[in-house]
C-alpha cells in the first residue's frame, strides 16, 4: 500500500475490507540481538550461483510474461520458492518455511 503514498497532502482512499497495514509482531529487543554484516557474494560461491541462476531465471520468465502461450503466462508466477526450492532446483535449507500459519487475533 506504500504506492499510495506518493506526495504530501494526497487523500488515499482504501476499499471496504481491503488491507491498510501489517502487523508483524516481535520480541522486545529481538532485533538489538542481532549483529548485520555486510558481506560479497563471491566471498561465498554457492550462493553467488544460486544468485545467478536466480536472476536468469527471472529475467527469461519476466520476457516469457508477453507470450500469453508461454508456460509463464499460464503459471502467472515463479514458485520456487513457495515449493521449498532452491534457483537449481536443489532442495531450500533444511527448516525453510514460505508462509506461517499464526494464530488470529483474539477479540478483545
Amino acid at each position: 500500500m506504500n504506492w499510495k503514498f506518493t506526495r504530501p497532502n494526497q487523500r488515499v482512499h482504501f476499499e471496504v475490507d481491503e488491507p491498510f497495514c501489517h502487523l508483524f509482531p516481535l520480541q522486545r529487543g529481538s532485533l538489538a540481538s542481532v549483529t548485520p554484516m555486510v558481506r560479497k557474494l563471491s566471498d561465498d560461491s554457492d550462493l553467488e550461483q544460486e544468485f545467478r541462476n536466480w536472476s536468469e531465471s527471472r529475467n527469461v520468465f519476466n520476457v516469457d510474461l508477453g507470450n500469453p502461450t508461454s508456460k509463464a503466462a499460464q503459471d502467472k508466477w515463479q514458485k520456487g520458492y513457495f515449493k521449498g526450492m532452491n534457483p537449481s532446483g536443489t532442495p531450500a535449507p533444511e527448516g525453510h518455511r514460505s508462509r506461517l500459519r499464526l494464530q488470529p487475533f483474539k477479540p478483545v
